[in-house]
């Protein structure tokens, strides 16, 4: 009983932790993702984007109201029956493996350019994947507390990265809406995909501690990762201009460099610096999930035989991503029908909930 209430979730433990998810390389990306259609209205869509993490947060608001200790997987075997239940868990679960991978190579493609180009990819994946193999088989309070120092970390990397915002022009935010509303919507539709990880409140909520404010929980997980990201990308459109944004494969970057500091030589190097950390940091979260998970589904009893399967497979599959502009149609092809999945798999066991909910209240009465 002490080992389960030291292993609860405080309120702010489970905001960084779902931050943690939400945020990761991607950051970097997605203003030249959200520009391409919806010019210095990027931002607009960034924000418009948080619809799909919204959808999740309310779905998990109401499973928490309905099941407060039973997660995702146990929930799926109960309305969708064991064999189709089992199988849509598999998937759910593999959607954090395909996640990581892209994480991995994408961590590695920058390091590439900007850190460590003589390094090979397979020197990167393996010493990033076997941190994250370490911090994951910690206690979660151990997880927690990174999150919660790469939380801290983003929030003053943000600040830092304002600092360019003096050297910008507003006029490369004008006019508003001159993007037309068609393309503020179809960028918010590549905003939404950097949004996923949301999707793993279904996995945690059992474990908080304070489960009456786990709306006020998701809302503000929600919210500071829409923050960070529509900041992100308002300061790149107004310091770069979306034409240049939209050429930079990585324009937060781009942006460190017109950073000058009084006693550093390089910015950026200093962001990558602490930015792994924030990477690590995600990484960790999303391989506990995915070897946790499998270890659910799949009936092993303990983690050191998944991890003796998924590390090697995982270093291979990252092997063969290629570079980043091959990642990245990668991502386009699979990550859509990844977000498709999970809204239809989360709200599909809701509806199940709320029918059966309906018909206990209707047999009572």
């Amino acid at each position: 009983m002490d080992k389960v209430k030291r292993n609860l979730l405080e309120d702010l433990d489970c905001i960084a932790i779902l931050v943690g998810f939400i945020t990761g390389v991607g950051i970097l990306a997605l203003p030249n993702a959200v520009v391409k259609d919806a010019k210095q209205d990027g931002w607009i869509s960034v924000i418009i984007g948080g619809t799909y993490p919204l959808i999740m947060a309310l779905l998990a608001i109401y499973y928490v109201k309905k099941h407060p200790n039973e997660n995702i997987l146990i929930l799926s075997k109960i309305y969708l029956g064991n064999i189709l239940g089992t199988i849509c868990n598999i998937l759910f679960i593999v959607n954090f493996g395909a996640y990581l991978i892209f994480i991995l190579t994408g961590v590695s493609n920058v390091f590439r350019v900007y850190v460590v180009p003589f390094l090979t990819p397979v020197k990167i994946f393996i010493p990033t994947i076997l941190a994250a193999f370490y911090l994951s088989h910690k206690e979660i309070k151990v997880l927690v507390r990174i999150n919660k120092i790469a939380l801290y970390f983003s929030i003053i990397l943000l600040f830092m990265l304002a600092s360019a915002l003096q050297y910008g022009n507003y006029l490369n935010m004008l006019p508003v809406f001159g993007g037309r509303y068609k393309n503020i919507l179809r960028g918010s539709m590549e905003s939404a995909y950097v949004y996923g990880g949301m999707e793993a409140i279904f996995l945690f909520y059992p474990i908080v501690k304070n489960k009456n404010r786990v709306k006020s929980i998701v809302l503000k997980a929600l919210f500071i990762s829409m923050g960070i990201y529509t900041c992100v990308t308002f300061i790149c459109i107004y310091s770069l201009g979306y034409k240049v944004t939209s050429k930079a494969l990585w324009p937060v970057l781009l942006v460190t460099e017109g950073i000058n500091l009084p006693i550093l030589n390089s910015f950026r190097l200093l962001f990558l610096v602490v930015w792994s950390i924030v990477i690590f940091k995600v990484a960790a979260n999303y391989y506990y999930v995915f070897t946790v998970g499998l270890t659910h589904v799949i009936k092993i009893r303990g983690k050191q035989k998944i991890d003796y399967i998924t590390i090697p497979l995982i270093i291979c599959i990252c092997l063969k991503v290629g570079n980043e502009v091959e990642r990245r149609n990668l991502v386009d092809y699979i990550i859509p029908k990844v977000t498709l999945f999970n809204i239809v798999y989360v709200s599909f066991i809701g509806l199940l909930i709320f029918i059966k909910d309906r018909i206990s209240s209707k047999i009572c009465n």
